[in-house]
């Protein structure tokens, strides 16, 4: 299974890696020539649409290339894997995503609090939001405590 190559302390393989970076890349980079393309029939209201898409396809190529560099290069496809594998990487890396989260929750928490002075309808669409991150998190729990 996909999640439980990501948080064992087992070598991952490189290469298919790379190959799915290489993937989600160009699914990115088409997604941010659509957002251009909104943008074009949408006239000028629709300038964030245009930044946006502009990000999202020079992310999507900028990825793709870098992967494609690691695959053609063995020296420095080794050095990557070798960083990527490494065990206090992994852990950082996994201890930032979980004190991002923390902090991720509390943010919305004191925006529905904020919010609750300022508009009605922002502090529901941030209610919402918090609901819906607090019940991917519960599905999440219950799924890896099941699986691992």
């Amino acid at each position: 299974m996909r999640l439980n190559t990501l948080f064992t302390e087992e070598p991952i393989d490189f290469e298919s890696r790379c190959r799915t970076r290489i993937k989600v890349g160009l699914g990115i980079a088409v997604l941010g020539l659509l957002s251009l393309a909104v943008m074009a029939l949408g006239g000028q209201d629709m300038v964030f649409c245009g930044s946006l898409g502009a990000g999202l396809m020079a992310g999507g190529i900028l990825s793709v290339r870098r992967n494609r560099r690691y695959l053609k290069d063995p020296a420095l496809r080794k050095q990557q894997e070798v960083a990527e594998n490494d065990e206090r990487n992994r852990l950082l890396g996994l201890r930032c995503w979980a004190y991002t989260g923390y902090t991720m929750f509390l943010l919305l928490y004191v925006g529905i609090l904020v919010s609750g002075f300022v508009d009605r309808t922002a502090a529901m669409v941030l209610l919402t939001v918090t609901g819906v991150y607090a019940l991917v998190l519960l599905v999440f729990r219950i799924f890896l405590q099941k699986v691992m």
